[in-house]
């Protein structure tokens, strides 16, 4: 396996075979993968740090926040599989819940380093292929990915700690990955939205459009009964975007900044309405309370 460093943030990427497959290109930016003909895949998982970050390493059960470029190679014909790149915004990988070939490949790996693997079936979606995706039981698959951040279950908002306003829920800091103590008060709630930012970050302003990789914690103030904890769950979330959310949340959030622990007291004209999740036990009058941090925004 041969590594050449040709220009700033420009790698070339040599696998064994016959012809190499290059890629070419800076971190963070779409690759330009090149399959040679005559080239051929191994039948060993093969991984490389062709850029090499400084960040912190990726541990299992981390979600890692990525750029990514995936191919099925058959060695005589080859196929794109998914770009993130194409999308505009990056996607999430839970270390551990993919693929052998992935969680293998990326454990250990550091944030700011670009990876190149290439998977055999056995270490991929084995002998029976994957016909969601269209990979057969014989395509090496091939993967470009660039680690742009890692948070482990334990990430919290950082900043400086404030109380929320009088006649709100109180809250209290859990332990290292746990959730948050909510003491809601015994009266009635507001009826207007509430958003407090309870630890202010020191992060850039959120957009509504933007991926958000959080905690929460949800309740409901009749009963104070949770209904929803990332933090109990014991995995930090991703939120493709606020737009997709209740009126609460998307008008709540949207320009509070990284790093923030939010206080949001939703009104039932703001929430889930007629459509709450019947599960959960919320009601159509049923005011909501969230604990929200705002661990990073893409």
């Amino acid at each position: 396996m041969v590594l050449l460093a040709i220009a700033a943030g420009i790698t070339l990427y040599l696998l064994p075979g016959k012809d190499p497959l290059t890629v070419t290109g800076a971190f963070g930016e779409q690759p330009q993968v090149t399959f040679a003909e005559g080239g051929r895949p191994g039948e060993d998982l093969k991984a490389e740090t062709v850029i090499a970050g400084r960040g912190v390493a990726v541990a299992q059960g981390d979600l890692a926040v990525v750029q990514f470029a995936g191919y099925a190679w058959t060695g005589t014909s080859h196929r794109e599989l998914d770009n993130s790149h194409d999308r505009g915004k990056p996607a999430v990988m839970r270390i551990g819940e993919l693929i052998p070939g992935l969680n293998k490949s990326l454990l250990g790996r550091t944030v700011g380093s670009r990876v190149v693997m290439s998977i055999p079936p056995k270490d991929g979606y084995g002998a029976g292929g994957n016909a969601e995706t269209g990979v057969t039981g014989t395509d090496t698959l091939i993967y470009v990915v660039d680690l742009l951040a890692t948070y482990p279950k334990t990430a919290s908002a950082r900043g400086r700690a404030r109380p929320a306003g009088p006649a709100l829920p109180q809250v209290t800091a859990g332990p290292a990955g746990g959730a948050p103590a909510v003491a809601i008060p015994a009266t009635d709630p507001p009826a207007e939205l509430r958003a407090e930012a309870l630890i202010e970050g020191d992060g850039p302003a959120i957009r509504a459009d933007q991926m958000l990789v959080t905690h929460y914690q949800g309740q409901i103030w009749r009963n104070g009964k949770v209904f929803d904890s990332s933090w109990n769950r014991g995995e930090v979330a991703p939120l493709s975007s606020l737009t997709g959310t209740i009126p609460g949340i998307l008008e709540g959030l949207t320009g509070k900044k990284v790093g923030s622990r939010v206080l949001l007291v939703i009104p039932p004209k703001d929430g889930y309405g007629k459509k709450g999740p019947e599960a959960a036990g919320i009601k159509d009058d049923d005011t909501l309370v969230f604990v929200i941090d705002i661990l990073g925004a893409y």
